[in-house]
């Protein structure tokens, strides 16, 4: 039985490390043709200020393709439409650059945060995966007994271009104020790479990912 995600955020970011800027009022003209709905803001940076569209999806108003000169970010809510939006993004992308694309480097930043319904109790599953023997040295070092377990993480990759690196972290889903889900677990999954292509497939078989990492924890 594959895992049942109740919610996902994406946020997806291609930003530009060496090329030409992004021409990104016109990025902004081809979305608002689409009916895409603008707003603009100015975010001051270490470089000077910088000007960004935010175009929200126009059915929810909620997802969105922020742009500057810098590249563009997906941040969206849904699954399908995460993916929808970084296509369109992407293909007014290569519209605009052309033949320059061959010549600019970029960032690939992901951030996948998912909550999974597992049916079982998350702090067994975190305390299963989790070495006794460095629990119990906590425990008398802090003189907790009540000391449990709260996340685990791993990793795979390299942290350095052009290879791509990937952390996992794993916890009971918890928001601010309140008690953890029983059943419930938090996934994130920060990504990084150079390479689109690369990244959209990852991206493209996230559920496939999900599924290997909850099923070995279980």
């Amino acid at each position: 039985m594959k895992p049942a995600v109740e919610k996902i955020h994406i946020i997806y970011k291609n930003l530009i490390r060496v090329g030409k800027e992004l021409d990104f009022e016109r990025f902004k003209t081809e979305l608002v043709a689409r009916g895409f709905v603008p707003e603009s803001r100015v975010i001051p940076t270490p470089t000077g200020p910088l000007k960004e569209y935010l175009l929200r999806e126009p059915k929810s108003l909620r997802d969105l393709i922020v742009v500057s000169s810098k590249g563009f970010v997906v941040d969206a809510w849904s699954y399908e439409t995460g993916l929808d939006l970084i296509s369109i993004a992407y293909e007014i992308y290569e519209l605009i650059l052309g033949d320059l694309i061959r010549h600019t480097l970029v960032d690939i930043i992901g951030d996948y945060q998912l909550i999974i319904l597992i049916n079982k109790r998350a702090e067994e599953i975190l305390r299963k995966n989790f070495n006794n023997a460095t629990l119990e040295k906590l425990r008398g070092s802090l003189g907790r007994a009540d000391l449990q377990p709260f996340s685990i993480g791993f990793t795979w990759g390299k942290p350095a271009p052009p290879h791509e690196w990937v952390v996992v972290s794993v916890a009971p889903a918890a928001p601010p104020g309140v008690l953890p889900s029983q059943e419930r677990l938090q996934l994130r999954i920060q990504y990084r790479h150079v390479n689109p292509d690369t990244a959209v497939e990852f991206l493209q078989k996230l559920d496939e990912v999900i599924e290997k990492i909850v099923k070995s924890l279980l």
